[in-house]
């Protein structure tokens, strides 16, 4: 590759003379006056003559002289760049369009002169020239149309208030009446009606124009013109004369009774469906132009549109309304699950709802005895006896409500036949209409819920399944009773255990040891042993009095305490004053921010103080106990200090102080319980529960003694 020549040799040539030369762009250098003082040497060759020395202005057209010499004044004055547009004339005739920039030559920081850099832009002028003349082909066309589209928008605007009339709708009859009303203002026609579609035959709507009501009622066997039309579910434009009227059809005969000469018949739909059609006549053959016909398009699709809406607005009405029905009868039958805690009465409420919401006037409900392994009635309402007689002796049961029992299967029957089968009977022969659905817990069948109807007993897929999900229900309000009445059974049996090992490790061995002192004290006394028998005697009366306190607490816990009503400060307060204040000890009670203790925590922090306060009183043989409420946002801390002998840790407590009680519950409320205590100094028991983030476990129901 050949080494560059150096800068040096390069700007020792004749630089600035190929530099113009051979620009791309022609130059020119201006004085202040605009006279020209120097130019690029290919423009003498396309003017065929000496520029220098003239002026700037002989080459430039009138109109863009007066701005080039305001823009070389304002160079030389400000000496800032400019650009300029201009149209040049040539004398050998001619024209070019130039974009010219301005540039100073300073010379001792004062303008010199001005160098002109001028790029030839005619085609990009004539571009535009082109550009001009199809624009205004393009206007001359627009105005050509100007009338045309002027005439749709007033279609348009036409149509816009049939639109802003139908969205005020809300009625089938207020939609056909704004069709009609309308379709006649804009198309002029002489007559328009609708009729509307109901049980297959065609019902007169209404008619607009002074012109008579057309026929009330169309069918297809005898006025199949109009239906024909629906079935194509298109708009037909028509040329009426004497040959296209049907043999016998009435609506035929009404038109051209009118003088009707030129036809249009649309159908109305709502989605897929067909529900009426629009029909227009005029008197003239041509009166109803295509432009018309577009508008009524445009109508009749805004017309359906709307019946459409209306129809599915009352369906969505009528639906919302249905359930509705559906959740008040199923909060009422959950409602008499929460209210009844016997079975027959729960059974019996059911089926009177569930009978009241079908409209149906008998039922009856079976239920499975495990003991004797078959279905047995368990409630009903007006079953009459010769039906279940009939049902029994005809065996016609098994194929009832044993049938929906075994298949666990919804079981319809239409028209069950009901009469005795001993012959000569009285009783009336009746039929009936039967509904069976079985009754589930999770996914036993534990019954079956029978409904009968002397009426036809038509339930559509929406109603069935309401008595489906009724007939849950009662099966899980079955379960829940049965479930409710062994976990109180459990609890009673528990709370009698607690209470008789209570009797057994306290009173019970007081009671003993009263006895034990009194046979000591009467031999005490046949001996005259006066200070012994004084010293027994006084142990009788510890004794009795801790038996009193006892008793008195095991009374106090057989009376339910409902801190719902009194709160659990309330309650604390009541237990000190019945029990603590009548066996002669000194009591406190502090509360702190008791409106902040949520629900479940307040049950089992009452059970850790009561357990606590039982130590004291059977065990402490304190005269004084303290007790300290605390309650936060976050935290609930309770403390209950007495006086009493105290106990060693070490060493097992006497009866086991119920420790291990209060820790489960404390446990159960993910709290921290410690206890402080040492012989002769009294017991501290603290509590503390968070009562964010952890949930509070759930309350257990206290059982009835």
């Amino acid at each position: 590759m050949p080494k560059p020549p150096p800068l040096a040799a390069i700007l020792n040539a004749d630089w600035q003379r190929d530099l113009i030369e051979n620009a791309p762009e022609t130059i020119l250098l201006l004085d202040e006056g605009g006279t020209i003082l120097f130019h690029h040497p290919g423009i003498r060759e396309a003017i065929h003559g000496e520029m220098v020395g003239r002026r700037m202005d002989e080459f430039i057209l009138p109109a863009y002289s007066n701005a080039g010499r305001e823009k070389i004044s304002r160079l030389f004055a400000t000496g800032q760049a400019d650009a300029f547009d201009f149209a040049a004339a040539f004398p050998g005739g001619g024209e070019a369009w130039y974009s010219a920039r301005l540039a100073p030559m300073v010379r001792a920081e004062k303008v010199a002169a001005l160098a002109l850099f001028l790029r030839n832009a005619t085609p990009e002028w004539q571009a535009q020239s082109e550009l001009i003349r199809a624009n205004a082909v393009l206007e001359k066309t627009a105005g050509q149309r100007a009338q045309a589209l002027e005439q749709y928008m007033r279609r348009m605007q036409e149509v816009r208030q049939l639109s802003v009339a139908l969205r005020k709708a809300s009625t089938t009859r207020e939609v056909t009446e704004i069709l009609a009303d309308q379709i006649q203002k804009v198309t002029e026609v002489d007559v328009a009606g609708v009729y509307l579609l109901q049980d297959n035959e065609l019902h007169y709507a209404i008619s607009l124009g002074k012109t008579e009501a057309p026929p009330p009622r169309l069918t297809p066997e005898h006025d199949p013109f109009l239906f024909k039309i629906m079935e194509a579910n298109q708009l037909r434009r028509m040329a009426l004369n004497e040959q296209t009227s049907h043999p016998g059809c009435r609506f035929c005969s009404y038109i051209h009774g009118q003088g009707v000469k030129s036809l249009v018949v649309a159908p109305l739909h709502t989605g897929e469906t067909i529900v009426g059609v629009l029909f227009l006549g005029a008197r003239d053959e041509h009166e109803i132009l295509n432009e018309d016909e577009q508008v009524i398009s445009a109508f009749v699709e805004s017309s359906s549109n709307t019946l459409h809406r209306i129809l599915l607005m009352e369906q969505l009405e009528q639906n919302l309304q249905q359930q509705e029905k559906e959740l008040k009868i199923l909060y009422e039958v959950m409602t008499i699950a929460s209210e009844e805690t016997d079975s027959h009465a729960l059974l019996a409420r059911s089926l009177a709802v569930t009978l009241a919401a079908v409209q149906c006037e008998t039922g009856v409900i079976h239920l499975l005895d495990l003991s004797e392994r078959r279905l047995k009635v368990a409630a009903e309402q007006a079953f009459p006896a010769g039906l279940n007689n009939y049902l029994l002796l005809s065996g016609a049961a098994e194929n009832l409500w044993e049938k929906v029992f075994q298949e666990q299967k919804i079981l319809s029957i239409q028209r069950l036949k009901s009469q005795s089968i001993a012959e000569g009977t009285r009783e009336q022969v009746q039929l009936y209409d039967y509904l069976g659905v079985p009754i589930r817990v999770k996914e036993n069948t534990i019954g079956v819920l029978s409904l009968f109807s002397g009426s036809s007993l038509v339930l559509d897929g929406g109603q069935i399944q309401l008595i489906r999900t009724i007939a849950d229900q009662i099966g899980l309000a079955l379960e829940t009773t049965s479930q409710r009445k062994r976990e109180n059974e459990a609890l009673i049996f528990e709370e009698r255990q607690r209470l008789a090992r209570e009797l057994h490790d306290s009173v019970s061995q007081s009671l003993y040891v009263l006895v034990l002192a009194a046979d000591v004290g009467n031999k005490l006394l046949k001996v005259k042993a006066y200070p012994e028998l004084s010293k027994t005697l006084q142990e009788i009366g510890n004794v009795t009095l801790q038996a009193l306190k006892e008793m008195r607490l095991m009374l106090f816990e057989l009376r339910p305490v409902a801190l719902e009503t009194i709160g659990l400060a309330g309650a604390l307060e009541l237990r000190l004053n019945t029990v603590e204040k009548r066996a002669n000890l000194r009591t406190s009670l502090r509360v702190t921010g008791e409106e902040n203790i949520p629900r479940g925590f307040d049950l089992e922090v009452y059970r850790i103080a009561t357990e606590a306060l039982n130590n004291s009183l059977k065990h402490s043989r304190a005269s004084e106990v303290n007790v300290t409420l605390t309650a936060t946002p976050k935290k609930i801390e309770l403390v209950i200090k007495d006086n009493g002998i105290g106990f060693d840790h070490s060493q097992k407590p006497i009866g086991g102080l119920g420790l291990a009680t209060m820790q489960e519950r404390c446990n159960r409320i993910h709290g921290l319980l410690v206890i402080e205590s040492h012989p002769k100094s009294g017991t501290r028991v603290k509590l503390s529960v968070p009562v964010q983030p952890v949930k509070p476990a759930r309350r257990r129901k206290e059982p009835a003694a």
